[in-house]
């Protein structure tokens, strides 16, 4: 290692001096870098190693390069360590211009760059790392041209990968259509080289973007299933190397990014194998499928495993004992950190940099732990921190002051930022970071020439500065000064030959100049650097077209094809192209492919509609003519306000599972009153996957005229009351006056235009095919690909189906003429729970369903050190599962805002508990998912249960599908107890009524299972009021009032009258309805409230005050009511009979209790009597006692019957009759 310093010393010493004599110098970054190197040991030197790669932008680049040179040349470091220095030392290379140079280097390292590839794969919730898809299956065969698999959308095959990836990795997002989600296989033959030894041992070394499995001659040797960012050579291990071709095989799985893989080929101990022959021919897979196991040995137990080398295995190895240094904690995390490696769902490297922190704290350690926190609140934490520990050292850190002011310029004071800035330049005025800061906040400030003077000055004394020449060239461009942008570019280019960005704007600027030998040199350039590309593939033929050269940029996008024949983008430019050029029917072709991989593409469609021979298109085709559905118009109107003629949905499902919606709505409004109301039609539609078309709106006039609609338009759906904000907007259609007798009829599209489903292949939608108003004519068609299936429940009175196929698609159809309207009755159930309905599912069963769920939500469930200590602080001194949950509910509850941000998938999925806990606010998904986290990190099993309120009813449907849920909430099985966080003020035993009785699935991490939330118990739900009332000559009163709420309805007395500034207020309005001219008594003692904050106890509330007409005179009588004033007969049964069922959803039993006192000398006349009653539906009871100048009344009325039939109906009404008839009677004193 002295050796090495002693040449990287030199290396500083030697460098040719510039015109400022500051130049030469060796960059601090560059020489920090190079020292931690020397120091380095073990897996720290990779860490180190990409230190010094990341000094390009900021050191010299020759410096770089040359520091990267004598890493890979020296003898001290290990061969896989060298290795790795090669090949950024490749990369600077390529930076510097000579690809061929780094092509060769990368070559030379052993790096595998001939494939065999077939995919995609599914890997939909995480799952395909572990899934058989087939290929791993097939090692003891060869393999077969055309043989196909079960992919992601479509059959795949294997095939050759084109000779497009010389960089040492394989992206498969440049081969695979679709690249999220899904898994690749990758497959090459190795063998020895003529006159070298086999068998013999070698060492295959791996990195990955997302999961991987690394399959020698059919056996799996070497797997990480964490998703990772790609770097090479995290991980490594010994193969045998046998006579002939050996199979090597990648599997490699990604989330949501493409997978990429890298695999480097060396001796045993990791150093560059020349001896090793590579193929990607098809001819080798017969000879290596020899060496596969056969069954019987797949049946036996695994050999002992191999080890695992590599950075990452040697890191573990070094943190995973009881007392890590702190050292090794911090360099694993920053290696993490700068090669990605990370699994964003784990959070390793903040808890490894928040660990070394706090076991040896440092200045470093502080602020890498700020920069790997969740958001920047927490950083400035750990900055306020590192600054406290730089200040005992006595002279600034000018790190810390860099991270004061990357704060400062991140929040509303930017300009504070210069102050931290200014005291960095002055400790070093060449501090690059320092002066890119001060450049950005000038020009936040407006002040650009003065931004330019500062780079040019820092230029002066650091011409190599990447990042000062970038920023220089684009403020000259900013400020107009052209030509000094372009050779400002240029001196940037010279040392960033693989700027894609800057090749671009070369090209076009070439192009604007009409420089043709300009231009297609800067297309050699971005196709020498980036050849895997779609996008540069199309860079590169917009300009050939540009340049008149059409074949050129045909063949380009040709070759953009091989590498991903289903690319939908190279697709559509090549048909535009062939388009111009005026080959119809190659256009055609491709626009015709382009249709079979995603044939939502409603442009697409649209655009063969119009150049293919007009014909209708096949889902409109089953709208009626305005002549079938007029003769509906003569009907009689029956006493209806409107009645719809004919009520058409055509739903087209694709393979992947999205749709295409075609409407027909036929009305007619009746009377006046109808007409009034059917001015405006309104639908709603998701914004973000879906796009609304308007086919037809059309107003039949009772002499025949036809007019068109006046105006649409759309607008948010959001419910700012609730903080709930959506990507649903609803759309609108504007009538011109209408008539009674007039036939309105409208024809509107709802596509999906997604390029993919964020609901994997699922497709459920439910569809109404009854209303509130009578319906002619009902039909739903349903046309879907013939090989999958569909589950169809259907409730619709006088139903007709049937079905049919059609090519490769059937067709399902359901008409219902004549269909009686629903007649609105009140206390009934919602719309949704009573209307006629055809449900479409593609999930079998509550199981599949749940198991998706479970797939796309489990990641979310994560944690980090910090969150673990929250969960720790939270329930401390709690002992029982009770305590525990109680105490995380709360707060849960009490410190997460509730805020609905539910755009795309997020309206399924929830956001991370990390995130949600950082940001302090969540939606119901949200903060279920904080409960179960932090519940079981203390060990108490929940899970996350979705499922449907009471505010939309019941579901009546058999079959699964996400339709039926809005909600979500936590079950703990422990305790047998459902918990709401978005309920704020309402403890953990006190659930919201919308949720008690309603169906609901535990996901249960996949085994879900469905069931019904427990209808809640009206003995827990009770109002408790005691009145003492002192009643003088003319009917005023002296009230003392004492109030007790417990279950449900506790959370809505804590939230109306938690805040102490508005309590007085509400509670003499609220009283004021029950007791005319209630005043409440002045001070303090007027209003006391029990302790509010404490969700799991009663609510409670004291009122002293006085009621001017607490009893009415009647005569010479006072009449006061002595009772509680709820009328069931009022709100439940008003009716004399009934059709739908009776809602009770949150009625609370009362227990009342009325002391009167009366005036000296009063005498009661009446007063109600003592008498009890009880049915199937609840109970009663009235007890009176009368004393010397006392009277006292106690009641007590309870409501058990969540749901009322229209066959238990009329004795349910004599129930409340009976009740209410009893509660009237009022205490008639004569003074």
């Amino acid at each position: 290692m002295r050796r090495f310093a002693l040449y990287l010393f030199a290396l500083s010493m030697c460098l040719v001096p510039h015109a400022s004599a500051d130049v030469g110098r060796f960059h601090l970054a560059l020489g920090g870098a190079l020292s931690r190197l020397d120091a380095a040991r073990g897996p720290h030197a990779y860490g180190a190693l990409r230190e010094v790669w990341n000094t390009w932008d900021r050191a010299d680049p020759t410096q770089v390069e040359e520091a990267l040179l004598a890493a890979e040349r020296n003898p001290k470091l290990d061969a896989p360590v060298r290795a790795y220095a090669g090949l950024l030392a490749a990369y600077t290379r390529m930076r510097r211009g000579d690809v061929a140079a780094a092509r060769k280097k990368i070559d030379s390292l052993g790096f595998v760059r001939t494939w065999l590839v077939v995919g995609p794969f599914d890997n939909e919730g995480k799952n395909g790392l572990d899934m058989e898809h087939g290929p791993e299956a097939d090692f003891g065969q060869a393999i077969v041209p055309g043989r196909a698999y079960s992919g992601k959308e479509r059959p795949v095959r294997w095939r050759a990968a084109p000779e497009a990836f010389p960089f040492g990795y394989l992206d498969f997002g440049a081969l695979l259509r679709p690249e999220r989600k899904v898994c690749g296989f990758a497959t090459s033959f190795v063998r020895a080289k003529a006159g070298s030894k086999a068998p013999r041992t070698v060492s295959a070394w791996v990195g990955a973007s997302g999961s991987f499995a690394l399959y020698w001659n059919g056996r799996m040797v070497l797997k990480d299933a964490a998703y990772r960012g790609h770097d090479a050579d995290r991980f490594g291990t010994t193969l045998t190397l046998s006579p002939g071709y050996n199979n090597l095989t990648v599997k490699v799985c990604s989330d949501d990014a493409p997978p990429v893989v890298s695999v480097r080929l060396g001796d045993a101990k990791g150093a560059p194998d020349a001896a090793l022959e590579i193929t990607n021919d098809l001819g080798a897979s017969a000879e290596a499928a020899k060496l596969a196991p056969t069954k019987a040995d797949k049946s036996e137990k695994p050999a002992a495993a191999r080890a695992t080398l590599g950075p990452v295995p040697a890191f573990q190895a070094l943190t995973a004992g009881k007392a890590p240094r702190p050292a090794d904690l911090e360099a694993y995390a920053r290696y993490l950190d700068a090669t990605g490696g990370d699994d964003k769902t784990k959070h390793e490297a903040r808890d490894l940099a928040r660990r070394a922190a706090e076991l040896e704290p440092s200045v470093e350690r502080l602020l890498l732990a700020g920069e790997l926190s969740e958001d920047r609140n927490q950083r400035r934490e750990w900055v306020d921190k590192a600054e406290a520990l730089a200040k005992k050292g006595g002279k600034p850190h000018v790190d810390v002051l860099l991270a004061r002011a990357d704060l400062a310029r991140s929040g509303l004071s930017w300009q504070t930022a210069s102050r931290y800035l200014d005291q960095v330049l002055a400790l070093d005025p060449d501090q690059v970071d320092a002066i890119a800061g001060r450049v950005i906040t000038y020009n936040m400030a407006g002040l650009k020439r003065t931004a330019l003077s500062t780079l040019e000055k820092a230029l002066e004394r650091n011409p190599s500065a990447l990042l000062l020449l970038n920023m220089h060239a684009s403020q000259l461009r900013a400020l107009g000064r052209s030509t000094e942008a372009s050779e400002a570019e240029s001196r940037y280019a010279a040392l960033r030959f693989d700027d894609q960005a800057f090749l671009s704007g070369q090209i076009d600027l070439a192009l604007a100049r009409r420089d043709r030998a300009a231009t297609e040199r800067w297309i050699e350039r971005l196709l020498e650097t980036d050849p895997d590309s779609q996008w540069a593939h199309g860079v590169a033929a917009r300009s050939y077209r540009a340049l008149g050269q059409a074949e050129r940029g045909i063949a380009t996008y040709q070759r953009a094809l091989a590498l991903a024949p289903e690319d939908v983008g190279t697709l559509r430019a090549l048909a535009d192209l062939q388009g111009e050029l005026g080959r119809r029917d190659e256009q055609l072709k491709l626009l015709q492919a382009i249709l079979k991989i995603r044939p939502q593409d409603k442009d697409v469609r649209e655009y063969v509609e119009h150049i293919e021979p007009q014909k209708p298109r096949a889902d409109e085709a089953w709208a009626w003519q305005s002549e079938k559905f007029l003769k509906l118009r003569h009907a009689s109107a029956a006493g209806q306000n409107r009645r719809t003629l004919r009520d058409l949905t055509v739903t087209t499902v694709f393979e992947n599972g999205l749709s295409s919606k075609f409407r027909q709505v036929v009305f007619q409004p009746l009377n006046d009153a109808g007409a009034a109301m059917a001015r405006q039609y309104a639908f709603q539609y998701e914004s973000d996957r879906e796009v609304v078309q308007l086919r037809g709106a059309r107003v039949y006039r009772g002499d025949g005229r036809t007019d068109e609609a006046v105006e649409y338009g759309e607008g948010a759906a959001d419910d700012p009351s609730i903080s709930m904000y959506t990507s649903a907007r609803n759309f609108y259609v504007q009538f011109p006056r209408l008539d009674p007798g007039d036939v309105v009829e409208l024809r509107y599209r709802v596509d999906e235009v997604t390029p993919r489903n964020e609901y994997a292949d699922y497709f459920g939608e439910v569809v109404f095919l009854q209303s509130n108003e009578p319906l002619q004519n009902a039909e739903y068609v349903l046309i879907t690909p013939k090989k999958r299936t569909f589950y169809i429940d259907e409730k619709v009175p006088g139903l007709k189906r049937e079905t049919r196929d059609r090519g490769e698609q059937r067709i399902y159809r359901f008409v219902a003429d004549n269909v009686p309207p629903i007649v609105p009755e009140s206390a009934m159930p919602p719309w949704s729970e009573v209307l006629g309905f055809v449900h479409v599912s593609t999930y079998k069963d509550w199981k599949d369903l749940g198991r998706w769920y479970w797939g796309l939500v489990k990641e979310q469930f994560d944690l980090d050190d910090e969150t673990r200590k929250l969960a720790r602080e939270v329930a401390k001194g709690a002992k029982t599962d009770q305590e525990k949950v109680k105490a995380v509910y709360n707060w849960v509850v009490k410190n997460t805002r509730y805020v609905a941000l539910e755009f795309g998938i997020y309206g399924y999925k929830p956001r991370r508990c990390v995130q949600t806990v950082t940001r302090g606010w969540g939606d119901c998904k949200d903060k279920a998912t904080v409960i179960v986290t932090l519940l079981k990190e203390l060990g108490v099993p929940s899970t996350i249960v979705i499922l449907r309120t009471q505010m939309r009813g019941d579901f009546r449907s058999s079959i699964p599908s996400l339709a039926a849920f809005d909600h979500a909430i936590v079950y703990v099985p422990s305790l047998d107890l459902y918990l709401d966080g978005t309920a704020e003020y309402t403890g953990s035993t006190e659930l919201p009524d919308m949720d008690a009785g309603a169906l609901a699935l535990l996901v249960n991490e996949g085994d879900s299972k469905l069931v019904r939330v427990p209808e809640r118990d009206s003995k827990k739900n009770l109002q408790i009021r005691s009145v003492s009332a002192t009643v003088g000559d003319s009917g005023d009163a002296k009230l003392e009032m004492d109030y007790e709420t417990r279950g449900s309805e506790a959370a809505d007395w804590r939230r109306r009258y938690h805040a102490e500034a508005t309590r007085r207020a509400r509670v003499n309005a609220d009283l004021g309805r029950e007791f005319p001219g209630f005043e409440i008594q002045a001070g303090n003692a007027g209003v006391v409230a029990g302790d509010l904050e404490n969700l799991e106890i009663p609510a409670k509330l004291k009122v002293r005050g006085t009621a001017r007409a607490f009893a009415r005179k009647e005569g010479d009588s006072l009449s006061m009511s002595v009772t509680p004033s709820v009328r069931l007969t009022t709100n439940y049964a008003s009716l004399s009979q009934r059709k739908q069922d009776v809602r009770i959803p949150s009625f609370s039993s009362m227990e009342d209790t009325f002391v009167v006192k009366l005036p000296p000398g009063a005498k009661v006349k009446s007063a109600p009597h003592s008498v009890k009653g009880s049915s199937p539906f609840g109970s009663y009871e009235i007890e009176v006692g009368v004393a010397a100048g006392q009277v006292t009344v106690k009641s007590r009325v309870e409501v058990s019957a969540t749901r009322v039939t229209p066959k238990q109906y009329p004795a349910f009404k004599q129930f409340c009759e009976d009740v209410d008839r009893v509660l009237s009677a009022r205490l008639v004193v004569q003074p």
